[in-house]
């Protein structure tokens, strides 16, 4: 009888579909390369890899735990493995933007957004942006727009954000 080498789920190496939710990408039984769901996942792979690398010096094994490991040169993700622990230690608080929004949809809805993502959608560049943002104390609590420490990135509360934008455009306030 032969060993068996290989779990089902572990047969494939698949290409992430960018249009795919987060929720699409994490649903799919098969491996990935890191580098391929970071941005879907909206993943600092510097993190993952740390923390694979911590659990390897624990003497645990991070392919078993969370489905993370070197293979040669690549880090390959085991989505059926990867999915909850993601769930539980990566999830990010930013929400994504859905590739079938304009403008308009992005400015009603509630949560956290990455300003890169959202500049993208409106008539403003992520430069003026961060540039009110930087030069305003307050600009978290009037425009809804902050540095993320932890993330080293600027974002978006949208319910603040467009509530500003709103009024910005329509000539309301400067």
């Amino acid at each position: 009888m032969v060993e068996q080498i290989f779990q089902a789920d572990e047969m494939n190496l698949s290409e992430v579909n960018p249009d795919w939710t987060q929720e699409e990408l994490l649903d799919r039984k098969s491996i990935f390369y890191l580098k391929d769901i970071v941005e879907i996942l909206m993943l600092d792979p510097v993190k993952v890899k740390r923390k694979a690398n911590e659990l390897k010096k624990k003497g645990q094994n991070p392919w078993d735990l969370m489905g993370v490991r070197k293979m040669w040169t690549h880090w390959i993700v085991r989505m059926s493995v990867f999915a909850p622990y993601y769930r539980k230690h990566f999830r990010s608080k930013i929400k994504a933007i859905e590739p079938n929004w304009d403008g308009n949809t992005l400015l009603k809805q509630e949560g956290i957004f990455l300003l890169t993502a959202v500049c993208k959608l409106i008539p403003f560049s992520a430069h003026q942006l961060r540039y009110r943002a930087k030069t305003n104390p307050n600009s978290a609590e009037e425009y809804g727009i902050w540095k993320e420490p932890e993330m080293n990135a600027f974002v978006v509360d949208m319910e603040v954000f467009s509530k500003w934008i709103k009024g910005l455009w329509s000539g309301e306030f400067t």
